[in-house]
This record gives C-alpha cells, sequence and structure tokens, in this order.
C-alpha cells in the first residue's frame, strides 16, 4: 500500500471519529439538560426501584423488562390516539 494511500485512509478516519465526537457531545448536552429538569428524588427512587428488581428476578430479566419498557415509553408518554374514522 502506498504512502497516500494511507493517508487517505487515516483523514477518512479521522473524519468519522470527529463526526462520532461531535455527536456523542451533543447526546451528553442533551442528556444533562434533560436530567437538570428531573427530580433529584425521582432519580434516586428509578435507581432503587431497579437495584430491588434486579436483586429479586436477576439482571438478565431486569434487563430485558427494561429494554421492553425503554420501547413502550414513546408510545405510553405520547399516549395512542384512537382513529375518528
Amino acid at each position: 500500500m502506498s504512502r497516500k494511500t494511507l493517508l487517505h485512509k487515516i483523514q477518512l478516519q479521522n473524519e468519522r471519529l470527529d463526526v462520532r465526537q461531535a455527536q456523542f457531545i451533543l447526546a451528553r448536552a442533551r442528556s444533562k439538560r434533560v436530567l437538570s429538569r428531573c427530580n433529584p428524588y425521582l432519580i434516586i427512587g428509578v435507581g432503587l426501584l431497579a437495584g430491588v428488581a434486579t436483586k429479586a428476578v436477576g439482571w438478565r430479566k431486569a434487563y430485558s423488562l427494561a429494554k421492553v419498557g425503554a420501547r413502550l415509553y414513546p408510545l405510553i408518554t405520547n399516549g395512542v390516539k384512537p382513529n375518528d374514522e
């Protein structure tokens, strides 16, 4: 492989990493904004509930339950609107 090809590959990888880093910074800022609006007692309560659930049913079942909950959360928050046809 020539030096020019290697340099080009390195530059492409660097650009990809820059994009991923910018996305990560944006996601981190959004998370901070959302967490700053949440009640700290709610965060502690959810953490406590997660710990108790994990201890009671095991981490695999708790993980599966959390995964299903994460998929259903947008549906619950937006509500199901009936068709008025």
